[in-house]
């Protein structure tokens, strides 16, 4: 799924799919720091700013296994 493209809903759904504990609130954070570089596959800037809000490693491993830049 595309964190510069998908819709809100879409993302998600995607991060449901991937076991993401309150997906809906993490869909909206991805929304919020586009855009992301077309070529950082491992999302370090989506990765940074979800730090912020301490989820656990675990947490933002999940979110950006659902996700492409």
């Amino acid at each position: 799924m595309s964190a510069n493209t998908a819709s809100e809903s879409e993302i998600a759904a995607a991060l449901k799919a991937a076991g993401v504990d309150n997906a809906d609130r993490w869909a909206h954070e991805v929304i919020e720091y586009r855009p992301y570089a077309a070529g950082d596959a491992n999302l370090t800037s989506l990765r940074d700013n979800l730090a912020k809000y301490n989820p656990g490693e675990e947490t933002v491993d999940k979110i950006v296994s659902a996700l492409t830049p």
